[in-house]
């Protein structure tokens, strides 16, 4: 008799265990579902306003490409021949540049200088242009002397 009591009392606790453990199952399933519904009405809202945003900004927008369009059909009427006068006064010719008379007066003084036993880097600075360019045009000038 006293097996069965003690063993009833086991099971109660077992069974009462068992119900607390899935109340707070429950209660968590409970809180996430409410947390899930909070999230999906916030992401409601923003969605709504970053619609309404949209719609803001697009309607300015017709509004302004409709405001303009009068003054680009104005500027299209222009006579061709305007135009023409206008891209004509606005175009400058570039100075045309001569390679010529840039290296012809530092020649002399290259070659002099390269034949008075001077390196080719103090001839770069002094002459004012690159190494490789002094190399080259001592090249150029020994094929054609």
């Amino acid at each position: 008799m006293m097996f069965l009591i003690v063993l009833s009392i086991l099971l109660n606790l077992v069974a009462l265990f068992a119900i607390i453990l899935l109340y707070v199952r429950q209660n968590r399933l409970l809180a996430l579902d409410s947390q899930q519904k909070r999230r999906v009405t916030e992401m409601e809202e923003l969605m709504s306003a970053y619609m309404a945003e949209l719609k803001e900004e697009n309607d300015t927008f017709l509004r302004s490409l409709a405001n303009d369009v009068p003054a680009d059909v104005e500027s299209v009427t222009e006579p061709p021949s305007m135009v023409r006068k206008k891209a004509m006064d606005a175009y400058q010719s570039a100075p045309s540049i001569d390679p010529t008379d840039q290296s012809d007066a530092a020649e002399p003084d290259i070659v002099s200088m390269y034949r008075a036993g001077v390196s080719i880097d103090e001839i770069a600075r002094a002459s004012g242009v690159g190494k490789t360019e002094v190399e080259l045009f001592l090249k150029f000038n020994r094929d054609t002397e």
